[in-house]
């Protein structure tokens, strides 16, 4: 009999210090066993379908073309900081063939605004918000879509919940991940960049509620925040800025020469950082990337005159287009039969 209370003993002991998340998208389980390992590696990223300009429907070729790579690496995990698909009811089956049946690593998503339609993402891969630890550290995976960039009372509490851990137990690091840069308005010196990324209309309650919680939080850990919404405009993969002690860092691929993803290594808590380029570029380290580097670098997207007719073709063919044309044109004729009626008035 004590045998085999001792045996169930070992079989539980080793059941809770090996931790387990599974990936909606892949399938894939994170299985860290803190008594095997010291150090664990994972990638971050964003905006997986590239730019505006991918119809295929499928990922953006940077990220389909290094597959191979991400599954030698080793590393326990890839997330993307939202906008995973442009129009997640049309492409999640270009998706599970290109791309999540051939990923070896488990892959979360911070929703993005393509994400979502109805509630087809939750009905196929369940909530979008949520937490989970591995090792001593906590990742945090917010819904910035929900109400327009507010960050509503149940994610209040997983940041809360963050923030308990953090003071009862060592928690070396928490990672917060979301799409949107919600953090920006709160930091005037970023008011020149981010232009024409994904923005709340009317402002959100970062600055009041948010942050509160991430100064207590920066008292006993470290914190890094990051976002997948990046714009058109930018002119590298990375942004990265210290203020008060938090970290923030945003990053995501766009189908250009500069794609490239995020490598984090963190060993007993210690944490590296390695910018990876997905096109074989010469990279600069994630602190390079800062603001000084943005407002003094300027967008590498330049015009490609020999793909004038393709975008002319796709603006003449796109049925906002005509809309804008008929519109305009009902109220210039709509203009001049006024003012042919008013002088026939005048006249009579």
């Amino acid at each position: 009999m004590r045998n085999l209370i001792l045996i169930l003993s070992l079989i539980f002991a080793a059941a809770a210090s090996t931790w387990s998340q599974d990936s909606p998208f892949t399938k894939k389980e994170i299985q860290f066993n803190d008594s095997l390992e010291s150090s664990y590696s994972f990638f971050v990223s964003g905006h997986f379908y590239g730019g505006s300009d991918n119809k295929t429907g499928y990922p953006v070729n940077s990220i389909l073309g290094n597959v191979n790579y991400l599954n030698s690496s080793n590393a326990k995990m890839l997330v993307c900081l939202g906008d995973l698909f442009k129009d997640v009811k049309n492409d999640h089956s270009y998706y599970q063939r290109s791309l999540f049946s051939s990923l070896e690593l488990p892959l979360f998503n911070a929703v993005g605004n393509h994400d979502l339609t109805d509630d087809y993402y939750q009905k196929n891969f369940g909530e979008t918000y949520y937490s989970f630890e591995i090792d001593n550290d906590i990742h945090l995976v917010l819904d910035t879509e929900l109400d327009d960039g507010n960050i509503t009372t149940e994610q209040i509490q997983l940041l809360t919940d963050a923030l308990n851990k953090a003071k009862d137990k060592s928690i070396s690091n928490v990672f917060i991940y979301a799409h949107r840069t919600i953090w920006k308005d709160a930091l005037p010196e970023l008011e020149p960049i981010f232009k024409d990324n994904t923005q709340s209309i009317g402002g959100n309650n970062f600055e009041s509620e948010v942050l509160p919680i991430l100064n207590d939080l920066k008292k006993v850990t470290n914190v890094y925040m990051f976002a997948g919404s990046m714009g058109g405009a930018a002119p590298a993969s990375f942004f990265y800025h210290q203020k008060g002690g938090i970290t923030y860092m945003a990053t995501a691929v766009r189908g250009l020469k500069r794609d490239a993803i995020l490598k984090i290594k963190s060993t007993k808590g210690k944490l590296t950082f390695e910018t990876v380029s997905l096109t074989g570029q010469d990279l600069l380290s994630i602190e390079d990337y800062n603001l000084d580097y943005w407002t003094s670098h300027s967008a590498d997207e330049s015009f490609n005159w020999r793909l004038l007719p393709l975008y002319l073709k796709t603006i003449l063919l796109h049925y906002v287009f005509w809309i804008g044309i008929f519109t305009c044109l009902f109220f210039v004729l709509s203009i001049r039969f006024f003012k042919k009626w008013r002088a026939k008035r005048k006249a009579a």
